[in-house]
């Protein structure tokens, strides 16, 4: 007889914000999960940055999957709430051009904010909170779950897997999903790490400081640069002729517990090869002191952990799915940091698998082609990531390029956040989870509204510009006019946005409550024909609505604090503990 605390449907190896929000999905609904994590939690790891198209994909799978944690990882406010006060917030993505040898000039900086309440702000995510945060409500719902344990071999038969851990002996599982990043198991023991067919090449040297000033304290005032929102409450982004730098703080806010703060500096390996004899740190500060206004923001930051340098930062495998197995987006590839990708895409295949993966457990029928939908849309958007930061690099060389390269990606940012809204929409109407198969299905899938063909033309021919530029066939100005060009062509972009105004350096304004019903009344009476009625549909109904329920949980909270504060000056006795209950397994 076989030992049940032995045998699983699926296993993943790997414990990090992926690998356990994969293991809740599937505990959620009944399938027998094994997670298993090299070290333990709280663990350090980068990727702290959400975008908005991570937040709304956030909540459709919280929303598909029944797993309302989840959604806690969505907007700033319920993380803060639920997971932990020491995460920062992300208004914006700010971007601040750089000359070596000079302060920044006010005009040249961009800024695009992300989505306000209800369905936003941002996050920046302590990431050693949140993967102890979803490693534990894996476990809640069931996930049968290992820390310290590595795993060292993995033997596939016609029937399932055997994983050999160093630790805890051996499992069997139906499949397997490697969650475990850039060192995974199974791109090692099946030989699928290739040399990377990606034209990005960068590395990067980071850590965590303590005692990052705001750049707002340093920054031109605002009656100069002109951006909405502080530059200290977003992720900021210093640029610079062949690479930048992140600043990502966790201490950005009043109720802020941190005093960390994510720091980076990612370099063209071409212009910037690593240099022999010289330690991480001493490189990150001879990048610093390079620009005098970073070098201001960084005066008495000190790091709180060692530096570490890379070398190409540009990993791929071969496959992405094979006979029983899968890799997670970050076993299989991975580009930059640049605009936060990685759990944007992430969160997009995990929406995809999961479903499938509860389908082949429940049909006991693991068949490969049931997943090749993964394999095509994991590297269709690891193909496109490698377009737009490739292209950035080249655009960083010049900031009125760059200030006309970035507008592509606020309008496919749009698009692809929208999609995701849409399916939303429906599924807020119906209480139908087969709402969500529209996320795979066109215009509407994968990321970055890539799949509408209007989106996908303005994209392709934009990068063509710009990769025209790099190759010398197009000057600066001939490339920055190619691409205004474009984005007026498409005719995409919001008739309310400043997209087309190059002296509108926060084109799309914000995104509280008004402006946001202004794009919406765009959408529905002014966009044109291959726009209308696919998009910015029924979004004001479900705005209004989360917002009431944003204001009305808040208020609650409130005001339960205070009778929970007054109650225990009085009495010991109480049932808090019956609070929270467990949902039933599918």
């Amino acid at each position: 007889m076989q030992d049940d605390q032995r045998v699983f449907d699926v296993a993943i190896v790997g414990g990090g914000i992926g690998g356990t929000m994969l293991a809740a999905i599937l505990a959620r609904h009944g399938v027998r999960v094994l997670l298993l994590e090299g070290s333990g939690h709280p663990r350090f790891a980068i990727g702290e940055s959400t975008v908005p198209e991570t937040t709304f994909g956030l909540r459709v799978l919280a929303r598909r999957y029944d797993v309302p944690e989840i959604e806690h990882l969505a907007t700033n406010g319920a993380l803060r709430r639920h997971v932990s006060s020491n995460c920062g917030v992300k208004r914006n993505f700010s971007f601040v051009y750089h000359r070596e040898g000079e302060p920044t000039r006010a005009e040249e900086c961009t800024q695009y904010p992300t989505w306000g309440p209800p369905l936003g702000p941002d996050s920046h995510y302590l990431r050693q909170d949140v993967d102890a945060y979803m490693f534990h409500v894996a476990v809640s719902y069931g996930a049968t779950a290992h820390t310290h344990t590595v795993v060292d071999d993995v033997k596939f038969d016609e029937d399932g897997v055997t994983l050999v851990t160093r630790e805890k002996g051996t499992f069997q599982a139906s499949y397997v999903v490697d969650a475990g990043g850039m060192r995974a198991l199974l791109p090692e023991r099946l030989g699928l790490r290739q040399e990377p067919p990606y034209r990005t090449r960068s590395r990067t040297v980071f850590t965590h400081m303590v005692n990052v000033r705001p750049f707002d304290t340093v920054a031109p005032p605002r009656e100069q640069h002109g951006m909405p929102s502080p530059f200290s409450q977003g992720t900021l982004h210093h640029l610079f002729e062949g690479g930048w730098f992140w600043v990502i703080p966790f201490d950005n806010h009043s109720s802020s517990t941190s005093e960390l703060c994510s720091v980076g500096v990612n370099l063209d390996l071409d212009r910037y090869p690593r240099p022999e004899g010289v330690t991480a740190q001493e490189e990150f500060w001879r990048h610093v002191r390079r620009f005098p206004s970073v070098a201001r923001q960084f005066e008495g930051a000190r790091a709180v952990r060692p530096y570490v340098s890379t070398d190409r930062t540009q990993f791929s495998s071969r496959t992405v799915v094979g006979d029983r197995w899968c890799l997670l987006p970050h076993a299989s590839d991975f580009i930059d940091p640049l605009f936060s990708s990685g759990l944007a895409v992430t969160v997009m295949a995990l929406n995809a698998l999961g479903h499938r993966l509860i389908g082949a457990v429940r049909e006991d029928d693991f068949d490969s082609a049931r997943f090749a939908y993964l394999e095509n849309w994991i590297k269709r958007m690891f193909r496109f990531y490698d377009d737009l930061v490739s292209c950035s690099y080249l655009s960083f060389d010049d900031f009125e390029l760059w200030n006309a390269w970035n507008r592509v990606w606020t309008i496919t940012t749009l698009y692809g956040t929208n999609a995701q809204n849409q399916a939303a929409v429906a599924f807020e109407k119906t209480r139908d989870p087969a709402c969500f198969d529209a996320l795979e299905k066109a215009p509407y899938r994968g990321l970055q509204g890539v799949d509408n063909p209007w989106v996908g033309q303005l994209f392709e021919q934009a990068r063509d510009a710009v990769l025209a530029y790099g190759a010398g066939d197009l000057t600066r100005e001939q490339t920055v006019e190619r691409v205004y060009a474009l984005l007026r062509e498409s005719e995409l972009c919001p008739a309310v946005w400043g997209t087309l105004d190059p002296e509108d350096r926060c084109p799309s304004g914000v995104f509280t409550l008004w402006p946001l019903m202004r794009i919406l009344l765009w959408g529905k009476f002014r966009s044109p024909r291959h726009v209308r009625g696919m998009y910015f549909t029924g979004g004001a109904r479900l705005v209004g609505k989360e917002a009431v329920q944003a204001l009305t949980t808040d208020a609650r909270r409130g005001g339960s604090l205070v009778r929970q504060t007054a109650r225990d000056m009085w009495v010991n006795w109480n049932r808090d503990w019956a609070r929270r209950e467990i949902p039933a397994r599918k």
